[in-house]
Formats: structure tokens, sequence, C-alpha cells
């Protein structure tokens, strides 16, 4: 995930996928390091705890026939009351945040082992991690607000399922700034420098045998 540059002109425009990159690239980062704690923590191998490698942000908190798991999925589906305008004309707002967990397991023991654990996890690292290696422009706190469990029913599989989704609150105090903005609109350029005219020189050499 690159950088975010903000134009002085323009300031701070968050868009809310923003959010979900950050958590994604957050979790990604850090699963490996929590699940060895954890897997310490209860007194099991850190092999009963599979790396999850796939994330998303589908809008979609369960899982399909054939797909790898565990499964990550983050959403940031909206805001939480009002926007508030601060000094300045800058604007705070609050975003829901959604982290679902898919899992599975020879059977219940283990599938609910597994997807309770990985929902601790992702709890902990979001709390514990929370600048989000710094990627969120503004971030000012993330809260946890919910966490709950279910099964999954997928047909043919000799593999339990379960799902978790726990819920967020995620505080950013620069969203947007009511008084930034160009005078007249325009196309601006690319902020990449780009050449006007390329000269490639090939000079022909002749090929001596040994």
């Amino acid at each position: 995930m690159s950088t975010a540059v903000v134009d002085p002109i323009f300031q701070q425009i968050l868009v809310a996928s923003q959010i979900e990159e950050a958590v994604i690239h957050t979790l990604q980062m850090w699963f490996p390091t929590y699940i060895a704690e954890v897997a310490r923590q209860l007194g099991i191998s850190h092999n009963s705890l599979p790396q999850p490698q796939n994330y998303t942000n589908r809008n979609s908190f369960d899982t399909e026939k054939g797909e790898k798991v565990p499964k990550i999925v983050v959403l940031a589906p909206g805001l939480m009351g009002a926007p508030m305008q601060q000094g300045g004309g800058t604007y705070a707002a609050t975003w829901r945040l959604g982290v679902g967990v898919a899992a599975s397991g020879k059977d219940e023991q283990s599938a609910n082992l597994r997807v309770k654990s990985y929902a601790a996890m992702a709890r902990a690292i979001l709390l514990q991690q929370q600048n989000l290696d710094n990627l969120l422009p503004g971030l000012i706190q993330i809260t946890w607000l919910d966490e709950s469990y279910e099964d999954i029913p997928i047909d043919n599989q000799h593999q339990l399922f379960k799902g978790a989704s726990l819920w967020f609150a995620v505080d950013v105090e620069n969203v947007v700034n009511r008084w930034a903005g160009p005078d007249v609109p325009s196309t601006r350029p690319s902020p990449y420098h780009t050449a006007d005219e390329v000269i490639i020189d090939i000079k022909k050499e002749g090929i001596s045998g040994n």
C-alpha cells in the first residue's frame, strides 16, 4: 500500500477504502506474530493455526465452496453518527469497521478453537497496533465494539466451517476540509515527471569471432 500524497490546495480527502486497505495491511503484517503468541498462551503448536492467506474487502463475511481458509474480510460499510466539523473547517468522522473471519476444522472442537483464536488475534492486533503502520491519515483511535460467532453452512464439505464477526469504531480527525479546494476546475497533470521526448541512440557494432 502506497503512502498518501496530500495536495495543500485540496487538503486531505479520505476515501473509505483507505481504512480497509490499511487494516488489511496491518493484519497481514502482524498475524504471524500473534499466531505464535496465542498458540503459546493456549499451549498448542502454532501449526494448529495456519496463516491466513485469503484477505478481501468483498461485501460478505461468509465463504464460498473452494475458497482458501482461514479467510479475513475487512469492511468499512459507513459512518457511525454524523460527521463533526472541527476548527478551520476540517471534518472528523467515525467509521464502523467490520472484520470477518472464516475458518474450518475437521470437527467441532478444532473449528471452534480456530475461528475464536483468529478473532482474538484480529481484536488484539487492531487494538495494540492501531496506528495501522501510519497508513491512515488523521487516525485518532480504534475502539472495539462487538464480537460474535456463527456456523457457516457449506454443502458437501467434509470439514466444519465457522465464522466470527468483529466490529470496531475508527475515529478519523481529518476527513475533508470545507474551506479547501481550488478556485476553478482544471485537469491537473500527473505528479510524476514525464518526458516530452525520448531519444534512443543505437550504435551498431560488428561481431568479431574468436
